[in-house]
């Protein structure tokens, strides 16, 4: 596994995870990770139209299949668009593992186009709400929030995988 990127890490962590589907609404931020998930088949993308509708999909699945589903998100718009549906989500007890994209760690400070806490808002509305901060922790955040999603009460997690973190080879 030496000289993958976080990216393509990511993707083996989440079908060692099991997830076969993944529903998601991308951005501009996460062109690397879908560049990186071409190489990877038997991690289905469903694209849809917005993330409300992304969440949703992913809710009924998770409630059907009585296991996690996986959402991919855009930044802080994705995630604005998205707050409905996870509200719902989390009173529903839906186990969703939610990943987001964002700019980067190294435009933060700079508020660039998109900023938002974005962490600060998915927290009213997940169990759990984080963002990778280091390039060698992607797999363990992402491992824990799994765990945090199926432990009962279930409920939707929030990650938010900076572009420059997973664009970066990952060693872990």
């Amino acid at each position: 596994m030496d000289g993958k990127t976080g990216n393509q890490k990511l993707i083996e962590q989440l079908l060692a995870d099991g997830f076969t589907y993944m529903f998601g609404n991308p951005g501009t931020v996460e062109q690397g990770f879908l560049d990186a998930l071409a190489q990877y088949p038997e991690l289905q993308y469903i694209l849809t139209l917005q993330e409300s509708v992304a969440v949703m999909m992913a809710d009924g699945y998770a409630r059907a299949m009585k296991r996690p589903a996986l959402v991919q998100i855009h930044s802080s718009p994705g995630l604005g668009n998205a707050i409905g549906a996870l509200y719902q989500a989390k009173r529903g007890h839906a186990p969703l593992l939610v990943i987001g994209g964002d700019a980067g760690i190294s435009y933060m400070d700079m508020e660039a186009q998109m900023y938002a806490d974005i962490v600060a808002m998915a927290e009213p509305v997940t169990k759990w709400s984080t963002m990778v901060k280091d390039k060698n922790s992607v797999l363990r955040v992402i491992r824990r929030a799994v765990k945090i999603a199926m432990t009962p009460p279930m409920g939707p997690v929030y990650v938010c995988l900076p572009a420059d973190i997973l664009d970066q080879i990952n060693e872990e």
